[in-house]
C-alpha cells in the first residue's frame, strides 16, 4: 500500500505541476462553459428570429381564427383572389408558407359527424419544407388543430388524402439539407484529418531525433515551415476529401430520400473548394504549431484536445440556421467564418463580400501561423527540448 501511495503521489505531482498538463485538463471546461453561453444566446436569438409568415385560408371558420394566433408571430393572410394552381406554384416557390383548405361548411360537418358514420371533413394543409418558416407554421398550425380535433374526439381530419401536400422541390431540399448537415460534418473531416497527421509530425521527429538533422541543413528554417505545413496540407486535404465523398455517396441513404445536385453550378463547387483548402491549411498550421510546442506526441494530442472542442462547438452553430450571417465582420473570425461561407455557399444566400473577407483574412492568419512556426524552429529551446 505504501509503494502505491509513493507512485499515487509522484504521478498527481506530475499531472498537477506541470502547466502544459494542467492546461489540458482545465481548458476544456473552460471553453465548454464560455462557448455553449455564447451558443445560448445565440440559439435565443435564432428561435426568434422568424417571425412572419404568409398565409392563403380558404373557407376558414370564424370559430378557428383564433388558432392563427401564436404568441410573438405575425400571420398575413393573403387576401388577394387567386386560382389553385397560382397558390400552389407560390407555396412551391417559397412566396406563401401555408395554403390552407377548409370545406365549404366546415363547422356544420364536424358537429353531424359520427365516428364510423362516411369519411371524416378532411383540411387540406399545403406546406413547402425547404423553406423554414413553411416548416415552422405548418407544424404550429397542425399541432394546434390536433390539440382541437382531440377535444371533439376525432371530429375531423388532416392531410387525409392522396394529394403532395409537401410541395418542396428535390433542389429545395438538397439545398435545406446540405446546408444543415455538411458544414458540421465538412469542418469535423476536415479538423479530424489534420490531427491524425499533424499531431505527430513535428513532435514526433522531435522524439525519433529527426528534426536536429533536418534543422542542421543549410535550408531555411522558413522554408522547413512552408515545406512542412504544405505537405501535411496536401495530405489532410485528401484524406478529408475522401471522407466527403464517402458523405456524399451515402447521404441519400442517411436521410432517406432522393437529392438533386443540380441546384449547384461550377462556381458553387468552386467556392467550397476554396474555402476547404484555406481551412484545411489554418487547422494544419495551428495543429502544427502545437505539435511543435509539444515534447511529445502524446503531449501534442492532449493539447489538441481543446483546438477539437472549439472547433466542434463552432461547427455545431451551423445547426442554428439554413442561411448566413448577414455582418460580414463575423467572417473574419477563425473557423466560424469558414462555417459560414459552407452555410451561404450551400444556401446560396453568400454575401460576396463577405466571401472576399473570409479568403484575405483566412491568408493573414496562415501567413501569421507559419511566421509563428519560423520562429518556433528558430528556438533551440522548443526544437531540443531544453
Amino acid at each position: 500500500m505504501k509503494t502505491i501511495g509513493i507512485i499515487l503521489k509522484k504521478e498527481l505531482k506530475r499531472y498537477f505541476t506541470d502547466v502544459r498538463m494542467l492546461v489540458g485538463i482545465i481548458l476544456p471546461g473552460i471553453l465548454i462553459f464560455l462557448l455553449y453561453s455564447v451558443m445560448g444566446n445565440f440559439m435565443g436569438q435564432q428561435s426568434s428570429s422568424i417571425h412572419e409568415f404568409n398565409v392563403y385560408v380558404v373557407n376558414e371558420p370564424i370559430e378557428l381564427s383564433y388558432i392563427f394566433q401564436f404568441e410573438g408571430m405575425e400571420i398575413k393572410k393573403v387576401n388577394e383572389t387567386l386560382e389553385e394552381t397560382e397558390i400552389l406554384k407560390k407555396v412551391e416557390n417559397q412566396e406563401l408558407d401555408l395554403y390552407i383548405i377548409y370545406p365549404l361548411n366546415f363547422m356544420k360537418d364536424i358537429n353531424e359527424y359520427t365516428s364510423g358514420n362516411g369519411k371524416a371533413p378532411n383540411i387540406d394543409i399545403y406546406y413547402n419544407s425547404a423553406k423554414e418558416s413553411s416548416q415552422l407554421i405548418y407544424t404550429l398550425y397542425t399541432e394546434a388543430l390536433n390539440s382541437y380535433e382531440a377535444v371533439l374526439a376525432n371530429k375531423f381530419d388532416i392531410n387525409n388524402s392522396n394529394n403532395k401536400y409537401d410541395l418542396a422541390k428535390e433542389e429545395d431540399l438538397t439545398v435545406r439539407i446540405f446546408t444543415m448537415m455538411l458544414p458540421f460534418l465538412l469542418i469535423t473531416f476536415l479538423f479530424s484529418g489534420a490531427m491524425g497527421i499533424c499531431s505527430e509530425s513535428i513532435s514526433g521527429e522531435k522524439e525519433r531525433g529527426t528534426i536536429a538533422t533536418l534543422l542542421v541543413t543549410p535550408a531555411k528554417r522558413s522554408h522547413i515551415a512552408i515545406g512542412k505545413v504544405s505537405a501535411l496540407g496536401i495530405t489532410a486535404l485528401a484524406s478529408s476529401i475522401v471522407s466527403f465523398i464517402g458523405l456524399i455517396a451515402s447521404l441519400p441513404r442517411l436521410v432517406g430520400t432522393n437529392l438533386s445536385l443540380s441546384a449547384y453550378n461550377i462556381q458553387t463547387i468552386f467556392m467550397l473548394l476554396v474555402v476547404i483548402i484555406l481551412t484545411v491549411l489554418f487547422f494544419t498550421v495551428v495543429l502544427t504549431i502545437v505539435s511543435t510546442f509539444a515534447k511529445t506526441v502524446k503531449e501534442a494530442s492532449s493539447l489538441s484536445i481543446p483546438v477539437m472542442i472549439v472547433v466542434m462547438l463552432l461547427g455545431a452553430t451551423s445547426f442554428m440556421g439554413t442561411t448566413a450571417q448577414s455582418n460580414a465582420a463575423l467572417y473574419l473570425i477563425p473557423v466560424y467564418g469558414a462555417i459560414q461561407c459552407l452555410t451561404g455557399i450551400l444556401s446560396m444566400t453568400i454575401d460576396p463580400l463577405a466571401f472576399v473577407l473570409f479568403i484575405l483574412s483566412s491568408i493573414v492568419y496562415i501567413g501569421g501561423g507559419i511566421f509563428a512556426l519560423t520562429k518556433m524552429f528558430n528556438s533551440e529551446r522548443i526544437m531540443f527540448n531544453s
